[in-house]
């Protein structure tokens, strides 16, 4: 069952076009992730569905019902949480504080209460820190922090934009460790990630984006083996070849 479905999606900065008319759906209860270079429009995707940027065409379907004019704060009641890069905690609050800010559209204090024990539970560090001011975390705890600010919101479909950046390889593990057990939980995540080992090792389909538009897609294990993608994203040696499976139109 379709979640989430972009139908043409294009985005402008001003006079630079960011999306190209983007085709994408996200299936309930799956991870995809989202490859490509600095500038290639992936952040742009996440911005998009949360209705943080305004569309210049196409439409955002979630759950088949359009959301292109619905704003941010609305969709976070449709069950959306966003992630963004940099983590955007308030240093000066307290985890906890950080954690209840996100609790604003749940109603029932037993809710509240089940999803706090739920974020400890995925990240011990959190629950041992619970009175310590998050601007005085590690980046990785931050990162964590982050996440389960998300979580609080009660999301059904969570969008993580590059999770990884700036933690080590063991709180990397760690971090996407929480990201397969919140899947496995029944929440759905839209990825970016510039580490495509491991955003391919998790998510059960991927997407390649350049300049704005996707150019291959199809399921993770295929994708990973694609030599384009293995080259240019993978760091493996490898030549060109026909687009994967699902890839819309040629590969450019």
């Amino acid at each position: 069952m379709s979640l989430l479905r972009l139908e043409q999606v294009s985005v402008a900065y001003g006079a630079i076009r960011a999306l190209h008319g983007v085709d994408l759906e996200v299936r309930e209860g799956e991870i995809v992730s989202l490859l490509g270079a600095n500038g290639a429009g992936k952040s742009t995707i996440l911005r998009a569905v949360s209705r943080m940027l305004p569309l210049q065409g196409g439409d955002i379907l979630l759950g088949g019902r359009s959301v292109r004019a619905t704003p941010a704060h609305e969709l976070v009641a449709l069950g959306v949480a966003h992630v963004p890069e940099g983590r955007g905690i308030f240093p000066s609050l307290t985890v906890q504080e950080n954690l209840a800010l996100a609790t604003w559209t749940r109603r029932e204090r037993r809710h509240v209460e089940e999803a706090t024990r739920r974020v400890f539970r995925l990240f011990p560090r959190l629950a041992e820190r619970r009175t310590q001011a998050g601007g005085t975390l590690s980046g990785g705890e931050q990162q964590m922090l982050a996440v389960g600010r998300a979580l609080m919101t009660g999301c059904r479909l969570l969008l993580l934009d590059e999770p990884s950046m700036g933690l080590s390889p063991l709180l990397v593990r760690e971090v996407f460790r929480a990201f397969q057990e919140i899947n496995a939980e029944g929440t759905t995540l839209l990825l970016v990630e510039q580490n495509a080992h491991m955003a391919l090792k998790i998510a059960h389909r991927g997407c390649v984006l350049e300049n704005g538009r996707i150019v291959l897609e199809g399921p993770a294990a295929e994708l990973a083996g694609h030599p384009r993608v293995r080259e240019a994203y993978l760091g493996e040696a490898g030549a060109s070849s026909p687009p994967c499976p699902g890839t819309p139109g040629s590969s450019r």
